[in-house]
This record gives structure tokens, sequence and C-alpha cells, in this order.
């Protein structure tokens, strides 16, 4: 039984809370990723706060911690750029893999999000969350199906950044694009962790 529903999703990027608020105040100094990261600092904590909640140790929680990350991966898939297909399919799939495993049909998100979202700032937040796999791996249940933290990205880290930095001078379109998308993809992974507060 899928245990997410499909309410929930942000319909366009631009309903991000105070996102004009938060590009325009970015500092203009340092790298881009350093203006990234500091854009998405609030959504990103609220992100971890709402995962932190659940105890890998338990099948239920578990269970609802890996089916938020599928039905957020499915959601965004859209989106994805294609360098960034096959490791995200390999995510998708380990996903699914450790859901069945555990007697849960993965939820698929099949409500398109209306607006684009900037797919290198997509991959920075689903990439950003496997930098903590091999912590959150050992806090996971012995006897509990680990696919989807023991999967390995294709594309290292350091790569992603690479291109991030080479979006161009504080300011402009393509960065504050960059901004919405993570931003946007956030806002994603925050309304399935806790879809009781969509209308806060």
């Amino acid at each position: 039984m899928n245990r997410l529903s499909q309410a929930g999703l942000p319909k366009q990027a631009r309903r991000v809370k105070g996102v004009d608020e938060v590009v325009n105040s970015v500092a203009s100094d340092g790298s881009v990723h350093l203006r990234l990261k500091q854009a998405t600092r609030l959504e990103h904590d609220r992100v971890d706060r709402a995962l932190s909640r659940f105890d890998l140790t338990e099948v239920d929680d578990y269970a609802a911690f890996l089916d938020i990350n599928h039905a957020a991966l499915t959601a965004l898939r859209s989106h994805w750029r294609s360098a960034d297909e096959g490791d995200f399919t390999g995510l998708v799939h380990a996903l699914a893999i450790d859901l069945i495993e555990l007697g849960v049909e993965p939820t698929v998100q099949t409500e398109p999000l209306s607006d684009p979202i900037d797919g290198l700032g997509l991959s920075y937040v689903v990439r950003g969350s496997r930098l903590g796999s091999k912590i959150l791996r050992k806090r996971v249940g012995s006897d509990m199906p680990t696919s989807y933290f023991d999967f390995r990205m294709g594309t290292p880290w350091a790569r992603l950044l690479d291109h991030i930095n080479l979006r161009g001078p504080a300011g402009t379109a393509d960065e504050q694009a960059l901004i919405v998308g993570a931003l946007s993809t956030f806002a994603v992974y925050a309304r399935l962790a806790r879809p009781m507060d969509v209308a806060a």
C-alpha cells in the first residue's frame, strides 16, 4: 500500500515561500556554490529536521523515510538533467528494491510540477543528500535492506560543484534559476516529509 498521497507538492517554483527575498539577499561575494549554500540553508535545515524524526531502526519509520525519497525523485523526474539520468534512475531502483523487501509498494508521484525546475539546482539537492549516506547507513537496523544507502553515484560531488561554479556572476538570471531550482527541490522533499504542514 502507498504511504504518501499526491497532495502537498508545490505546483510552481515561485510558490516557494520567500524565494524572491532569499535570492535578493544572497551576498555577491564568494563562489556560486557558497552563495547557493547560503541561499538554501533554511530550506535545507527544514528538510533535515523533518527527516531526522524517523527512527531508521524501526520498520515503519525506515519505510516512510525511503518512500519519501522515492516519491520526491519520481515527482522530479521530468526535471532531471540527462547527466543525472543514470545515477538518479539507480537511486529510484534501489529505493524500490528496499521498499518491496519491506512489504511496501513504492509511491510514484504522478502529479506534474507545472513550472520548470533548474536541473542543476535539483542535482545539487539530490546529490548533496548522498554525502551523509554512510553515516545514515550505520543507523539502519541490522536486518533491514540497504540498497539505497549502498548505492554509489557515478558522478563525483566535486564535478557537480565545478558545473555549479560555472554559472556566472552573482545576480545573473542563470544563478537565480539555480537557486530557485534548489529551493523548489527542497520544498518537494519538505512537503512530502511533513504533509500536514502544506498549508503552513
